[in-house]
Parts: C-alpha cells; structure tokens; sequence
C-alpha cells in the first residue's frame, strides 16, 4: 500500500480549501446581487417608490454592516467552517421567503436578516485563507481568489436575468438559493478550519504540528490586541469605506441607473451592467501579481495607486458613456477594473497581514464593517444627489471620494508584512 507524501497531502489540502472557499464567496452572490436586478419589475408589481427600494437596500446593508463587526469578533471561535457554513445555509431561506412576500414591511426585515447571515462571508473566508496560506504570495493569492466576487457578480446576475425574463421577479430569489444552500452543505463538509485540524502545520507556526487549545487562546489574544492597536486598520478601513459606497452604489443601482439614465430594456441593463463586474476580474489578479512582485509586497502602495486610476476611470466614462452601448461597457469595465482592484488589496490581502492567521476574522471584519458604513450611506448619497445634480454629480462625487481613499492609504505606502519564521 503507497503512502501518500505529506507535500502532496498538504497540497491537495490547500487546493481543496482554496476552491471551496472561492466557491462559496462566488455563490453568496447569488442571494445578493438577485434584488438589484428584480428592481425594477418589483417596483411596477408592488408599486413601490425609489425610496421604498432604497429602504430595502438600506435594511440589507446595515444589518451586513454591523453582522461584520460581529461575525468578526465570532469567527474567531465559531471557526470559519461553521461561520460560512451556517451563514450560507440562512441566507439561501430567508432568500426563498423573501421570494414569497409583497408587504414592504416583510421585505425590509427579511432582506435586513439576508444582509446580517450575508456578513459571515468576508472575515469566515478571510480566516480560512489566512489560517492556510501564508504571507509570501498572498497578494498574488487573494488577487485570484478574489475574482470570486466579481465572478459571483456576473454568472448571478445572468442567473436572475434569465429567471426574471423567463419566470419572474419572485423566481429570481427562490432558484438561486436552492444553489447557495447545496454549496453551504458541501462547504460543512469538506472544509477544515486549519491545517492542524488535519495533522499539518500551520504556516505561521511551522515547527507546532498540532498547537494546544491553551496555546492558541494566548496566541489569539496577542493577536486581537495587536489588531485594535494598529493604526492603518483604522485608516483601511475609512477607505473602504469610500471604495464600498461607491462598489455598492454599482452593485444595487446601476441595472436601475442604465434603464433610467439611457432607456435600456431590463435584459439589456442587466447585461451591460456585468461589465462593471467582469473588468474587475483580470484586474484583481495584475494587481495582486504587481503588489507581491514588483512592489514587494507593498499591497497598500498598490490599493493607492488603483485609486487614483479609478478617479481617472470615472472621468473618462462621464465622456465616453452616452457615445454607444461599446463605449459603456469598456468605461464601466475599467470602473469596475480599478475599484475592484483596490477593494481586493484593502478588504482582503492588507486586511490578512494585519490579523495574522490568529486575528484575521476581526481585521477582515472590522474594516469590512467600517467600510459597509459606507455601503449603508450609498443609498441616501445616492438618491439626494442624483435628485439635486443628476447621474452627473454622482460620477463627480465617485471622482472625490476615489482621491479621498487614495490619500487616506498615502501615509502607509511604505509599508509590507514580515514573513513568518521558516522552518529548519
């Protein structure tokens, strides 16, 4: 009987985590991105206004707001398998009865919970990464794996189009989730929260092949601490929270905006807006490669850089936006090229080094929390200024806060994670 080597053992561990955690971030989108497309044809049906939608919105987004600062905090001892797990599992029910519903009074609270379980998401798959990966290549690693959410964004999208069209708003929430639950399970299953859960070493305590639970608490605790103590948390975190308002802004309105602002049929906004989703896709793994390859892991430089290209981005399309549907989908995707590009580096690799494997739950959780602050404040930024200044205004205001969130990170430009201790 062969014996398989223990670096392939590891390997297939690590390739089995990475895909699975890919996986699941790609499907909560599917029982998130479902009410931005059915906007419009819930709105005619139930006769709702625009700031009745955007209370809906806003209900989501705060619960997913504060569900960040707490599953931060309980992600560290629930264990992202359950975390992820448990949310998934939540979110695709509440998904199918919001389905269901017609009282705005229902929806608000049933799409508020969805937002809270959608939170497990970011600091449950954050802690997972970081617990099996370490820091040497994890620009580049979670340059790829964020493609999940951009990803997530299009084949959901495309998914509710095709349910909208051919079925109906209410189906646009009941399919998908019979997807998101199936993976949830499948996540229960396979996933394990650290490699010393399955006898291999965890990369930042190469030489502990199986720490004590004592062990670990301390290690932790050290950790947590060490977190609220940094200052560029803090300073991530208000720009994410500028990078969220306005990747939110996006992510609930722009099927909305396109169909208002330009008279496209609700198939076509549908399709033009994945283009703001796919550009985000090969940009997140150039920067991830350009951070940990060119710039020496300097992922925050990097974030920085990325923002003043999306001020540029939203100052070409406020150009080139009325020239055609080519022209629409090409400044939609460099948009979405270098938000997402930054929103990758911030939330996600910047995020991991500060929590370490032992504290990476709260770093993702709390900048992800203050930056969906942000995501909250979209709705009310975006519906008082469109009413007073237009479509228009908004783009300026985009251009703003792009450079506000470039300036925010400049203090920390310099700054790279040390490499964990090699074993001998």
């Amino acid at each position: 009987m062969t014996t398989e080597a223990p670096e392939a053992t590891e390997a297939r561990w690590r390739s089995r985590i990475f895909g699975l955690s890919w996986l699941s971030y790609f499907s909560y989108y599917f029982t998130r991105t479902n009410f931005s497309v059915a906007k419009k044809d819930i709105q005619r049906d139930l006769g709702l206004t625009k700031d009745q939608l955007g209370w809906i919105d806003t209900a989501s987004l705060a619960a997913y707001c504060v569900g960040q600062f707490v599953h931060g905090v309980v992600g560290e001892t629930l264990g992202p398998r359950r975390l992820v797990a448990l949310g998934m599992l939540a979110s695709a029910a509440l998904s199918i009865v919001f389905g269901t519903q017609s009282l705005l009074g229902v929806l608000i609270l049933v799409w508020g919970l969805n937002g809270f379980v959608q939170a497990t998401g970011w600091p449950g798959n954050g802690k997972l990464l970081a617990s099996w990966f370490d820091t040497r290549r994890r620009g580049e690693l979670m340059g790829v794996w964020s493609t999940c959410y951009q990803a997530g964004g299009v084949v959901a999208k495309l998914v509710a189009i095709q349910f909208l069209v051919h079925v109906g708003w209410r189906a646009t929430f009941v399919g998908p989730a019979l997807w998101v639950a199936a993976v949830g399970g499948a996540f229960y299953l396979l996933v394990r929260d650290r490699p010393s859960d399955v006898g291999l070493a965890d990369p930042e305590l190469p030489t502990m092949d199986v720490p004590r639970a004592e062990e670990l608490a301390i290690l932790r605790r050290q950790a947590r601490a060490q977190v609220l103590r940094t200052t560029r948390i803090w300073f991530m975190g208000a720009n994410y929270f500028c990078l969220k308002l306005m990747r939110y802004a996006f992510l609930y309105w722009l099927p909305f905006y396109l169909a208002e602002g330009y008279g496209y049929s609700k198939d076509k906004a549908g399709y033009v807006s994945i283009a703001f989703d796919a550009g985000g896709i090969p940009f997140v793994i150039l920067l991830g490669f350009v951070a940990d390859r060119l710039l020496g892991r300097r992922r925050i430089l990097t974030a920085a850089l990325s923002c003043v290209a999306l001020c540029g981005a939203f100052a070409l399309y406020r150009e080139i936006g009325h020239a055609g549907v080519a022209w629409n989908i090409l400044g939609l995707a460099l948009i979405g090229g270098a938000l997402f590009g930054a929103d990758a580096l911030v939330s996600g690799s910047a995020s991991q080094d500060v929590g370490g494997s032992h504290a990476s739950a709260l770093a993702c959780g709390l900048v992800n929390g203050i930056g969906s602050i942000g995501g909250v404040a979209q709705t009310f930024v975006l519906v008082y200024v469109t009413d007073r200044w237009g479509w228009d205004g908004l783009f300026q205001l985009f251009m703003g806060l792009s450079l506000l969130g470039a300036l925010l990170l400049a203090p920390f430009a310099r700054v790279r994670p040390r490499l964990a201790a090699q074993a001998a």
